[in-house]
C-alpha cells in the first residue's frame, strides 16, 4: 500500500500520509515502492526505480540510502524529499561530483575522512570547477573520467566510504545521518546545477 491511510499521490504533490516506503524494487504499486518508485509515481511517469525525471547519480544515492536506512518509520520520511528529486534529470557532469562530494562531506560528519577518501573529496570539487570554468583540456579530462566512472558506480564507491564512517553509530542515529545526507546531496545538487523548481512539465516526462 502506497500510505497506512490510502492517500493517491498526484504529479505536482506528496500525498497527506507519507507512503509506507519499503526495501529493493517492486514490479508493480501494489507490491510497495521505495523512495524512487515513489517519485516515478509522483512525476506522473512509469513505475520504475530508474525514472528519467532523476538524475542517475541522485537516484543511484536515493536506492541506497532507502535500503540502508532499517527503520520503516525513517525510511518512509524520504519521501518528503521525492518532490525535489523531481526534475533533475537533465542535470550534467557537475550533479555526479556534486553527489560523491556531498557523500563524502557527510561522512565526515561522523568522524575524520581517511586520506584516500579526503583525497577523493577534493578532487571532486576539483572537477565541478573545472565544469564550471569550461576550457578544452578540461573537457577532455572530464570526458575521460566519465568513461571510467558511469554515475552509479561513483556514487556507489562514495556511499561505501559514507557506510564505513557510520558503522558503530547507535541505529537511530546512523539512520538519521544517513536521511540528512540524501537530503544534502539533493539540497546541494540543485543549487550547484541550478535546476528548475519540481512540479514544471519537463517533471513528468517517462
Amino acid at each position: 500500500m502506497w500510505t497506512r491511510e490510502s492517500t493517491t499521490p498526484g504529479p505536482d504533490r506528496a500525498p497527506n500520509q507519507l507512503p509506507l516506503l519499503q526495501r529493493g524494487h517492486h514490479r508493480r504499486p501494489e507490491d510497495g515502492a521505495c523512495v524512487m518508485e515513489y517519485v516515478s509515481v509522483l512525476a506522473g511517469g512509469k513505475f520504475t526505480d530508474h525514472p528519467r525525471c532523476t538524475h542517475p547519480a541522485l537516484a543511484t544515492l536515493a536506492r541506497l540510502v532507502n535500503d540502508w536506512i532499517d527503520d520503516e518509520e525513517a525510511r518512509s520520511k524520504l519521501a518528503l524529499l521525492a518532490p525535489d528529486l523531481i526534475d533533475t534529470g537533465r542535470g550534467d557532469l557537475r550533479t555526479t561530483h556534486c553527489v560523491v562530494a556531498s557523500c563524502l562531506r557527510g561522512a565526515s560528519t561522523a568522524r575524520q575522512l581517511p586520506p584516500a577518501a579526503e583525497r577523493q573529496l577534493t578532487k571532486a570539487r576539483r572537477r565541478i570547477g573545472d565544469i564550471k570554468r569550461g576550457g578544452a583540456w578540461a573537457q577532455i579530462r572530464l570526458g575521460c573520467w566519465r568513461l571510467l566512472n558511469p554515475p552509479n558506480v561513483a556514487v556507489s564507491s562514495a556511499f561505501q566510504v559514507a557506510i564505513g564512517q557510520l558503522r558503530g553509530l547507535p541505529r537511530a542515529e546512523r539512520n538519521a545521518r544517513l536521511s540528512a545526507l540524501l537530503r544534502d546531496a539533493v539540497a546541494d545538487c540543485r543549487q550547484t546545477v541550478d535546476v528548475h523548481p519540481a512540479g514544471h512539465a519537463g517533471a513528468r516526462a517517462s
